[in-house]
């Protein structure tokens, strides 16, 4: 996949402004230093301040992080302000998603924590996000909070704009009954103040602007594109992202002004067409908000604040002249003129390369110098077959651009290897805007042998599976393959299922409901990216009533492998993701209310579907199995797909002997005797 292809045939950003503010840098629980800053940074003096954040996600317990965090930042406020020249804190903004489900207990607790937390002289200006939609509605957000969900607020002479979605439903369509009722808004304040910024928030990024809501991430609906095109004051506020304030694409102009706002909660990024992984392992240590000042000559200054840390961080965003877009400069034109990453002349000798294993090695990249930032790094990688290298797909990672302090280098785990193999590679620096450095770097290492496991036996007529076997043990549902992992993987069972005496197999065997019974078994992230070749297997019977596509047994959640049965179409499927492409589906015909034996293998170069010991499908493809990067998804289902947050779906109705995981591909003759 070409990233900078696929970035370029879209609207781009450009990168953020590099100069730090002043104020931004001085310690903001210091008053002398925090005014004395104040006062040097100041060109026109300040007229209003206000908190944005958004996407708060409060579950309900008072001491949760999130509550933490949000006493804290309101605490904070105060303090800052009263170090200023300007001593007044004005407004709260929240972009939606102060809950996690809309309950009354959970947007009451917010409401009582932020009633507790202001003083006065200080407003709440609120939206509702997808997440009050979940388990409440706006009839109870308007009565807890006693606000309206589409306002217009006034504060010190400046118009703020509340536009909240209609069904939560995160896709385009969710604004369009409010764009009418936006745009008369927009008209009536833009003649009571001609020169002055206009803010407009809803909760959704506002497709296509910034980060978030465009190109192959985009989460954000198009409803107000074209009305707020027509009103070049507005700076438009959303939330819903949770991608990082460091990252210049968080900030846009067009006609507009747009600024995306993080979150109290947990951070993640955009894969960037799934090249990137999207949630890094300490997402939940991260919560960052905007203050923002405007000053008496209308331009606006946007401070991105770490909660954690307690700092700023060194950038900020400027919108000097709103209304004025020839003086823009979060433009498209960023992805054709944003400074690309230079290398250092000692790049290559500081490139280390170690903790080689059969599967993995451990890359240690020094990062090169960037007057914007450097967002991470496309590794080409090659392979050696036989007297050639061939190429494998590119692989990438994010450097830790969105840390407080970005360290000096990124670490980089490649991994889905093969072993006892010979790799060399090319690794290429790339700013936000996918644009590389001229140069890249170079490696190359060899993988170790594959250790061998003396508790399998591979070359047995009817080998067991080595790492999950999953069948009924003196009454009770268990996963008890033979292998060496250091620990047992449980089987955990949800809602059941039901074991029972199935009279045709003269055994007893597992019931699911096809509604809400499943079990699972949760693997490492690592555990399953070495899950390169596979054999699942699993012996099951579909009830006659069932309807839809149910899954029986597999990983499933974007990438994986499964078995599924199809009512539709009277047929057994093969779902599986080869390469990280789309799925390939294999097909074979059953029949309703009778038992088979599944199998499917994956050798590297052929996956093939077996029912009843006999092939019935093959489909020729060449590389790795790939699977679920969403770390709660990290499970093999029975009796349903697996889904994020470890939860069910797609459930089975029927019955099921017996589910294997086998981390090789068995042969046919194998498959034959296991099938008996």
């Amino acid at each position: 996949m070409s990233l900078v292809s696929d970035a370029l045939s879209r609207r781009g950003f450009l990168k953020a402004s590099a100069a730090a503010s002043t104020l931004a840098v001085a310690n903001a629980l210091d008053p002398r230093a925090a005014r004395a800053a104040s006062k040097k940074a100041q060109g026109s003096p300040i007229v209003l301040r206000c908190l944005v954040l958004s996407d708060v996600h409060f579950n309900g317990s008072p001491d949760s992080r999130e509550t933490a965090r949000f006493k804290r930042v309101l605490k904070f406020m105060y303090e800052y302000s009263e170090a200023q020249t300007y001593d007044k804190f004005d407004a709260l903004v929240v972009v939606g998603d102060m809950s996690n489900n809309g309950t009354e207990p959970q947007i009451r607790l917010f409401k009582e924590t932020m009633d507790a937390g202001l003083k006065e002289g200080t407003q709440a200006l609120l939206c509702m996000g997808n997440h009050e939609f979940y388990g409440g509605n706006p009839d109870l957000w308007r009565s807890v909070f006693g606000v309206k969900t589409n306002d217009v607020y006034e504060v010190n002479g400046f118009s703020f704009i509340a536009v909240s979605p209609e069904k939560g439903t995160m896709a385009d369509g969710d604004y369009l009954y409010a764009e009418g009722w936006l745009k008369t808004q927009l008209e009536n304040v833009s003649k009571l103040s001609p020169d002055k910024p206009i803010f407009v928030f809803q909760h959704y990024p506002v497709s296509p602007t910034v980060y978030g809501g465009r190109g192959a991430d985009d989460w954000g609906a198009n409803d107000l594109f074209s009305t707020l095109q027509l009103f070049p004051r507005v700076i438009n506020f959303s939330g819903h992202t949770h991608y990082p304030l460091r990252d210049p694409r968080i900030a846009w102009q067009g006609n507009f002004s747009a600024f995306g706002t993080s979150t109290l909660s947990y951070i993640c990024h955009g894969g960037e067409g799934k090249g990137f992984e999207q949630y890094p392992a300490n997402s939940g240590n991260y919560a960052e908000c905007y203050i923002m000042e405007v000053h008496e000559d209308n331009s606006v200054d946007l401070l991105p604040y770490d909660v954690e840390k307690g700092a700023f961080y060194d950038v900020k965003y400027r919108v000097a002249k709103p209304g004025d877009p020839s003086t823009y400069e979060y433009t498209d034109a960023r992805y054709y003129n944003s400074p690309l990453p230079v290398w250092g002349s000692d790049a290559q000798d500081a490139l280390k390369i170690d903790a080689v294993t059969d599967s993995s090695a451990a890359l240690t990249i020094p990062n090169p110098s960037c007057e914007g930032t450097v967002y991470g790094f496309r590794v080409e990688l090659e392979r050696q077959e036989q007297d050639a290298f061939e190429p494998e797909d590119p692989k990438y990672y994010r450097a830790p651009y969105y840390e407080h302090t970005p360290p000096e280098i990124t670490k980089a785990n490649l991994e889905e290897l093969e072993p006892n193999a010979k790799y060399r590679g090319r690794i290429y620096a790339l700013n936000p805007f996918m644009r590389e450095a001229e140069t890249h770097l170079t490696f190359e290492f060899q993988t170790a042998p594959e250790p061998v496991d003396p508790a399998v036996d591979k070359t047995a007529p009817c080998p067991s599976a080595d790492l999950i076997d999953v069948r009924v043990v003196d009454g009770v549902l268990v996963n008890a393959p033979v292998n060496s992992l250091e620990k047992q993987k449980e089987c955990q069972l949800v809602d059941g299922p039901v074991v029972v005496k199935d009279e045709t197999r003269g055994t007893d065997v597992v019931a699911f409901d096809g509604e809400k019974s499943f079990a699972k078994i949760v693997f490492e992230p690592a555990e399953l990216k070495r899950l390169r070749r596979a054999t699942i297997s699993a012996r099951f019977c579909a009830d006659k009533d069932g309807a839809g596509s149910c899954a029986i047994f597999g990983d499933t959640e974007g990438r994986g492998i499964e078995f599924a049965v199809d009512y539709d179409r009277k047929a057994l499927r093969l779902w599986a993701t080869v390469n990280n492409a789309p799925y390939t589906i294999l097909d074979a015909p059953i029949e309703f209310g009778k038992w088979y034996d599944s199998a499917a293998t994956f050798n590297g170069s052929s996956l093939v579907l077996y029912l009843d010991g006999k092939e019935v499908a093959r489909a020729e493809l060449k590389g790795k199995l790939t699977h679920p990067t969403e770390p709660t998804a990290n499970a093999f289902s029975v009796g349903a797909d697996i889904a994020p947050a470890g939860a069910g779906s797609y459930f089975f109705k029927g019955r099921v002997e017996r589910a294997r995981l086998y981390s090789w591909a068995l042969t046919p003759q194998q498959i034959a005797e296991i099938a008996k």
